[in-house]
């Protein structure tokens, strides 16, 4: 009898005794593994390429799905930093930052030297500060631009025709006239210090460029069909040929490079009348624009 009371005793305590949760009884918890740490380059990666190749080298040219240039890679290596789709940053062998306020370009620091950009009441660029000498700018009560004056020294004035398109250059006694085809592209520059002559392919893209300024001239031959993955170009002092598997990529890096090698003929000067004519009539750009595709040209030139 007392054994049996004792055996029923025991199993009441063993029955009452508290059980403590399984992740309490945990008394030192292991930590978690830290996760590898990641570098952000602050900029996206290329999922196009364009491919040039020349006796001089090879230089990759790496784009976004919109055809915006991300990366140029050649015997350095250039990268595009965009922020909302606007470009922020050149980073390479030297630091172009772009500097936007209130969805205007207000800066350009290159780190020796920071350009400014000044605007009016009613947004036009009125001068750019910081380069040698200075730029204003001089408008008509149209808003076209009429007179780009470099301190008190030289100016470069701009007339157009009755469709807003400029027509002549004059900058001291030399006047430039400015010839377009039934297409509203430029064709033809003439002036006695420069006879400057532009041709076009399908999708109006330029091909070729001849007169004074390049000898025997230069050909873009793009092929092999209407949806091409080749420029070739044909030169006495290029050889380069593009190649991509996106047409829209091919034509966006012939462009800028066609642009940026020749068109500005003289890439030394921030500003430069026949350059600019061509810009705005080419790319459709502004007078901040041109200037900002001046530097974005550091990489290409």
């Amino acid at each position: 009898m007392k054994s049996t009371l004792i055996l029923v005793l025991l199993l009441l305590i063993a029955c009452t005794q508290t059980q403590i949760p399984q992740e309490q009884q945990q008394t030192t918890p292991q930590e978690a593994p830290q996760a590898p740490e990641i570098i952000q380059l602050g900029n996206e990666l290329p999922t196009r390429t364009v491919k040039q190749t020349s006796s001089k080298g090879t230089t990759v040219y790496g784009l976004s799905e919109d055809n915006r240039l991300l990366r140029v890679e050649k015997d350095v290596i250039w990268e595009y930093v965009y922020q909302d789709g606007t470009l922020n940053e050149i980073k390479g062998p030297e630091n172009i930052e772009f500097l936007n306020e209130r969805n205007k370009l207000s800066a350009i620091d290159r780190g020796f030297t920071k350009l400014r950009f000044l605007y009016d009441s009613r947004g036009r660029i009125v001068e750019l500060a910081g380069s040698e000498p200075n730029l204003h700018f001089d408008y008509d009560s149209l808003d076209l631009l009429r007179g780009i004056r470099r301190g008190v020294a030289g100016k470069t004035s701009l007339d157009y025709d009755k469709q807003y398109k400029i027509k002549y250059i004059t900058r001291g006694q030399i006047t430039t006239n400015v010839f377009y085809d039934d297409k509203n592209r430029v064709r033809n520059f003439d002036a006695d210090d420069v006879k400057f002559i532009l041709g076009y392919w399908r999708d109006d893209k330029l091909i070729s460029l001849s007169g004074k300024t390049f000898g025997q001239g230069l050909t873009v031959s793009y092929g092999p069909d209407d949806n091409p993955n080749e420029a070739k170009f044909v030169a006495e002092f290029d050889d380069s040929t593009f190649t991509s598997a996106y047409k829209d990529a091919l034509y966006s890096v012939v462009d800028k490079y066609l642009y940026c090698k020749y068109v500005r003929r003289l890439p030394d000067l921030i500003f430069d009348g026949i350059s600019y004519t061509f810009y705005v009539n080419y790319f459709k750009g502004d007078m901040p624009g041109y200037i900002a595709q001046q530097f974005a040209c550091t990489p290409i030139q």
